[in-house]
């Protein structure tokens, strides 16, 4: 048995990514104060602008984001005029969800601040270090992303 069970624990990798996490999303909404958007917010804008109207189901795939998660974010993101929704024609239980120019706007807008709160998330780290933090996070999020309750879609 630890003698410092708190000492330990603060050293478990999954403990300290959950403080990174932590970490990045006060940061993300420190610098994206301005444009009012959350990191999943801006995860499906961008989805949705590369991928064109998607259903939730899919867009969730694409973004690692379970589908009650899905449908809170676009509904906030709906609310604010930025996505349309709409039943798919092809299959009446299902939504499409389609970014508008607000959308795609704000999404453009806020690209710098995002650029700025990643730096910020990394400036304890020299070049190097970042490549490799990058390098071994891609590595652990691809290897183990059929453990995870969401896996992204089209990844081993």
């Amino acid at each position: 048995m630890s003698e410092s069970p708190l000492a330990e624990a603060n050293t478990l990798p999954g403990n300290l990514l959950r403080r990174c996490h932590q970490i990045s999303v006060a940061i993300f909404l420190k610098k994206c104060e301005a444009f009012g958007l959350t990191q999943l917010q801006y995860v499906i804008l961008s989805a949705l602008e590369e991928k064109g109207s998607l259903d939730q189901i899919t867009l969730g795939g694409f973004t690692a984001l379970d589908r009650n998660t899905v449908a809170v974010v676009v509904r906030k993101l709906e609310e604010r005029g930025l996505v349309t929704r709409y039943r798919n024609p092809e299959d009446r239980r299902s939504m499409l969800v389609t970014l508008n120019d607000a959308g795609r706007s704000l999404r453009h807008e806020a690209e710098e601040a995002v650029r700025d709160t990643q730096n910020d998330i990394l400036a304890p780290l020299d070049e190097s270090e970042r490549e490799t933090l990058s390098k071994l996070l891609r590595k652990i999020s691809d290897t183990n992303n059929a453990l995870s309750r969401v896996p992204i879609k089209g990844l081993g």
